[in-house]
């Protein structure tokens, strides 16, 4: 059954719940509705291997992908492999995230996790958490989804002692649908498509930080990494870049920010 889309003239009330061994079900009723990797990535550091590393291997394994009516055997088996080993981490107690309901139904993701290995800084303001993921399936988006699992992560946080929490959102998004035409028709390295970002990308001024540039999204997506101005809302301050993340090439100039909340 497709899942049905809220209507604009009510307002949806959102309530929210741990990730546990009851409530796996709903982890993965929900990743099996939205393209991602049921945060695999954040919780073991990196993507699973693929079954196998080229077009022609997948279609001799698992049978080549139907494109008329949507058929993809590898990212089938993919979703189905992430959600096993995640579920997994949920029965050993190692996993924590936050998923979002509307009337039931699960409809948003935010991922928690203990900051493990060198911290960003030393001392009192090394964190002790980080938030990491957002996810919200796509007939709930711009609805306030991430900012209720984000208070909802927050909370859950301070209820296991708390400390230091840290963010690494984007500085703030912008879509522009004269970009990707020009991709298309150009070319992602072309000159034409560098040349209209100088020309034509938005930026604002962050006071202690300097002048950072938004990143770019499409009227469908969202970054999973959230935005500046909702951890704002909850009292994150921003503390600096994010230079892992951050990048000032002419062709995807885009900025993060690190920010922190001790909670």
């Amino acid at each position: 059954m497709a899942p049905k889309t809220p209507s604009p003239s009510k307002p949806v009330g959102f309530t929210t719940r741990e990730l546990s061994v009851r409530t796996l079900a709903d982890f993965e009723r929900f990743f099996s509705q939205v393209h991602g990797c049921a945060c695999v990535v954040y919780y073991f550091g990196r993507h699973l291997p693929p079954v196998a590393n080229t077009a022609g291997e997948r279609a001799e394994i698992l049978g080549a992908p139907d494109r008329a009516r949507r058929h993809f055997p590898h990212r089938e088996l993919m979703r189905t492999r992430e959600q096993s080993a995640v579920s997994d981490l949920v029965r050993r107690g190692r996993a924590d995230g936050i998923l979002v309901y509307a009337a039931g139904d699960p409809v948003g993701w935010c991922q928690f996790a203990r900051v493990e290995g060198p911290p960003t800084n030393t001392g009192d303001l090394a964190p002790l958490w980080r938030i990491n993921c957002f996810t919200t399936r796509m007939d709930y988006r711009r609805q306030g989804v991430a900012t209720t699992a984000l208070k909802s992560a927050v909370a859950a946080i301070r209820k296991r002692g708390g400390g230091w929490v840290e963010a690494r959102p984007m500085a703030f998004p912008h879509y522009d649908p004269t970009l990707p035409k020009l991709r298309r028709t150009y070319g992602w390295r072309s000159p034409e498509a560098a040349d209209y970002i100088r020309d034509n990308w938005p930026s604002k001024e962050i006071p202690g930080i300097g002048r950072v540039n938004a990143c770019q999204v499409t009227n469908k997506t969202m970054g999973h990494m959230g935005t500046m101005s909702m951890f704002e809302k909850l009292g994150f301050a921003v503390v600096g870049l994010d230079e892992e993340r951050s990048s000032n090439d002419p062709r995807y100039p885009w900025h993060f920010v690190l920010m922190r909340l001790k909670v």
